[in-house]
């Protein structure tokens, strides 16, 4: 009988999709969603019976599968168990590679494999951003960021409806998994904020030269939309900072990525982000600060920013 792990992993549509691959052969008897940063706080147990994927790179995992770019800078060398791919579009991609693609692994799938790689390296166009459908419209649905999480009137929690999808991706068309209740129900929240959503980061931004920050900091109720719009309603910005609190407001988020719809930047977000304790890819990453240090870290990361692009901007 194959050895089972447990698949530690993120509660997005790229940690749904490593599930869905490694269930189907057979390598996962568990799975546990994390935040990267309880994987770099060592706050999460990892030893010989975890497979991880898209986190930070922990010694005692069985197997580590990450595309992270600032993962290579954070460990260099080489490792048995650290399957790591910073040209490869999604995390799944590596798992799918390293199992032998297709040898391993249905062709129906390619579609699924496709929306995964295009979502989390961010290839969506200006009209998908503006109007998403089917794996484009799953994928900001399972993305936190989006933040339907933040609203719990929905009949199930979002991690038994992560576990479901599991098995509906597995054998299921695009169409008939948004078309399930639990799918659908978030999918008419998504659209019932939209226009209220667009209001608030018109409301709460600002522009810094190429860049505009997002500040979600004073506002009671953060409408639930998709990470991207901000590119679409600030087309002349490069780049963007959203701020928001973290868990309980113990410490600022600044989630950093580059504009997919003027992709000139040219800064190094995955390095910058690692230089406040965080992390991510050459275009898109994150750290969380202390509170006593947020606007300090917040001055000097638009001024690092605007200094990449050669804007001099007051900040």
């Amino acid at each position: 009988m194959t050895e089972q792990f447990r698949l530690v992993t993120r509660s997005d549509f790229d940690g749904l999709v490593c599930a869905v691959l490694l269930k189907h052969l057979n390598l996962i008897d568990e799975i546990t969603f994390v935040h990267p940063k309880d994987m770099q706080d060592g706050s999460i147990d990892i030893s010989d019976r975890d497979i991880t994927t898209n986190l930070p790179y922990v010694v005692d995992a069985h197997l580590v599968f990450d595309h992270h770019h600032s993962e290579l800078l954070r460990n260099p060398g080489m490792h048995e168990n650290y399957i790591i791919d910073a040209n490869a579009p999604s995390a799944a991609r590596v798992v799918w590679k390293h199992y032998g693609g297709h040898k391993a692994f249905p062709e129906k799938w390619d579609e699924m494999m496709e929306a995964v790689d295009k979502g989390d390296s961010a290839q969506y166009n200006e009209e998908e951003i503006l109007h998403p459908n089917n794996w484009e419209l799953l994928n900001f649905l399972m993305d936190a960021r989006t933040g339907l999480g933040r609203f719990r009137e929905f009949r199930i929690s979002n991690y038994n409806l992560m576990m479901d999808l599991i098995d509906y991706c597995a054998d299921h068309s695009i169409e008939q998994i948004i078309e399930l209740p639990d799918v659908k129900e978030r999918v008419e929240l998504y659209f019932d904020h939209e226009e209220k959503f667009k209001e608030q980061i018109l409301r709460c931004s600002t522009v810094h030269g190429n860049l505009v920050v997002l500040d979600l900091r004073e506002e009671e109720i953060i409408y639930a939309g998709n990470r991207f719009m901000i590119y679409a309603l600030f087309p002349k910005c490069n780049i963007s900072i959203h701020v928001l609190w973290g868990l309980k407001k113990q410490n600022t988020v600044f989630a950093t990525g580059k504009s997919i719809v003027d992709r000139s930047s040219k800064s190094n977000v995955g390095e910058l982000m690692l230089q406040y304790g965080g992390g991510g890819h050459e275009a898109a990453g994150t750290c969380q600060v202390a509170n006593d240090r947020a606007e300090e870290s917040l001055h000097a990361i638009i001024e690092q920013i605007n200094n990449d692009d050669d804007w001099l901007v007051a900040v």
